[in-house]
């Protein structure tokens, strides 16, 4: 039996999912908003001894903080379980050492990696498994990479980008058991009619919202760099950073506070400014140099001296 812990609030956290569903029945999954939750579902799950009920352990696209991996580390009835697939840097610096069970890696071969891409080598090379080299298999596991990595952008790959949409439209768990059919019953990731009809669906809503998230922008600077500050969905932090881009050159940061997903999301809105040291001032603050978040809960004091004010 395995045991999948992952990331539930985009693509590559659910790509995992639906990959080792495909190739085994014998599979329970967790989904995580953060770092902070993974870790409480990991000590819980240690602590209640219930690791002892499978025989391999994932986790993907999220990096247990390195106080849990020590632990994990020093017990060899849990570390020849658990196998850990990571891409983010935050993660990477906060390794003390490198445990032989966690594969962290923001670039491997200099082609940019994600959970789902890290997972999915493990897979082929330990599994043999000839499903997984089905052609629609991997197409999904690369838009799935191009999609989390932004190169679908440097690329012009909309139809990777459009797995963010089709993954808000649909939720996670929907997302999840769409594409395990689309896979198992489909020989391309060409999408349908009926997907397509579903992306102008949530594209219609993305804009309505994003134009109405535009317009609550307050304006501050930080580093001599001007920061736009908004209340709003976390479903959209990507669609209102490629807005803002276009719409609003006189920013070159975007702070989007998520009431829905208790998280503040840092976005880079010019090729030279990087947004994770930003985000790392805060506690449990982390990700890419272009993309970077924190909990909401780590800057309520800073949103209350401004309230106060």
């Amino acid at each position: 039996m395995i045991k999948l812990f992952t990331h539930r609030d985009d693509p590559d956290g659910l790509g995992s999912v639906v990959l080792t569903k495909l190739i085994t029945e014998d599979v329970d999954f967790t989904l995580c908003k953060d770092v902070h939750e993974l870790d409480r579902f990991l000590e819980d799950f240690i602590n209640s001894k219930e690791f002892q009920n499978y025989s391999q352990i994932f986790v993907t696209d999220l990096c247990p903080s390195d106080s849990v991996l020590q632990r994990i580390d020093q017990d060899s009835s849990l570390s020849s379980k658990f196998q850990v697939f990571d891409h983010h840097q935050t993660s990477i610096d906060g390794m003390t050492k490198k445990y032989s069970f966690v594969t962290a890696y923001v670039k491997k071969d200099n082609i940019p990696c994600c959970g789902t891409s890290l997972y999915y080598d493990y897979l082929v090379q330990r599994t043999k498994e000839e499903l997984l080299k089905k052609k629609i298999v991997m197409q999904f596991v690369e838009k799935t990479r191009l999609h989390d990595t932004w190169e679908w952008k440097r690329l012009n790959d909309k139809s990777s980008f459009y797995l963010q949409t089709l993954f808000q439209f649909l939720g996670s768990y929907g997302y999840y058991y769409h594409f395990l059919r689309k896979l198992q019953s489909e020989e391309s990731m060409k999408y349908t009619e009926e997907e397509q009809k579903w992306i102008k669906l949530q594209e219609f809503e993305n804009a309505r919202q994003i134009k109405e998230f535009a317009t609550r922008i307050f304006v501050d600077s930080y580093q001599n760099h001007s920061v736009g500050m908004v209340f709003g969905s976390y479903a959209v932090r990507n669609d209102l950073a490629e807005y803002l881009k276009q719409e609003r050159p006189d920013l070159d940061i975007l702070m989007l506070f998520a009431i829905d997903h208790q998280s503040v999301s840092f976005r880079s809105l010019k090729e030279n400014v990087e947004v994770r040291s930003l985000a790392e001032k805060y506690p449990g603050g982390g990700g890419h140099e272009k993309a970077a978040s924190c909990p909401l809960s780590s800057l309520e004091p800073l949103l209350l001296e401004r309230v106060l004010k």
